[in-house]
């Protein structure tokens, strides 16, 4: 196990120690909101590593994109197809950066401006083929980071793994909900 743990480190993922279970009247102490700053901390890290193992599998994509155009390509390649406004909303940026981060994007190849069906005055963005290739090898190579790392780990620890990341997605998407976007009004 020391020689895993030493070849995570070398590839930047931090590995601790794993906390004791609390006794049960530790656990009957806690509230539900109440989390120990060695949870959010091991979260965090594991958050950091993740941010790294995903920029590792962005670089080398053609066409070279910044990591801004980037987002706005997951954002219209989950949606499908939406307005200005809405990828403006999604990114965290106003109407006009925005726009002008889709005319960077059009120039490039990767997205294609319609008129909208319903209403002549609304333009709606979506994905050229171009745009659909690259976000295809994006996913395909994070996807691959991803294997790599989960294959490390035991079928039993990627069930509990797959169990506490849809649990916390669902945590963050409750959070989330009514709050606005974050970020920057900048695109």
């Amino acid at each position: 196990m020391r020689g895993r743990q030493r070849g995570l480190r070398a590839k930047g993922w931090g590995v601790s120690q794993r906390r004791p279970r609390p006794s049960g009247e530790e656990q009957a102490g806690e509230s539900a909101g109440a989390v120990p700053d060695d949870v959010a901390a091991a979260v965090e890290r594991v958050l950091s590593a993740t941010t790294l193992l995903w920029n590792r599998a962005d670089q080398g994509l053609e066409p070279a994109i910044s990591p801004i155009q980037l987002r706005a390509v997951e954002v219209i390649a989950r949606f499908g197809r939406l307005n200005l406004g809405g990828l403006a909303e999604e990114l965290g940026a106003i109407p006009s950066s925005t726009s002008r981060l889709c005319d960077r994007l059009e120039a490039a190849g990767l997205i294609v401006r319609e008129t909208a069906r319903t209403d002549r005055r609304e333009i709606v963005l979506r994905l050229s083929d171009q745009g659909e290739r690259l976000h295809a090898e994006l996913v395909r190579r994070r996807r691959a980071a991803v294997r790599d790392v989960l294959a490390q780990m035991s079928p039993a620890s990627r069930g509990r793994l797959l169990d506490a990341l849809t649990e916390f997605g669902q945590a963050g998407e409750r959070r989330e909900r009514g709050k606005g976007v974050l970020g920057s009004r900048t695109a």
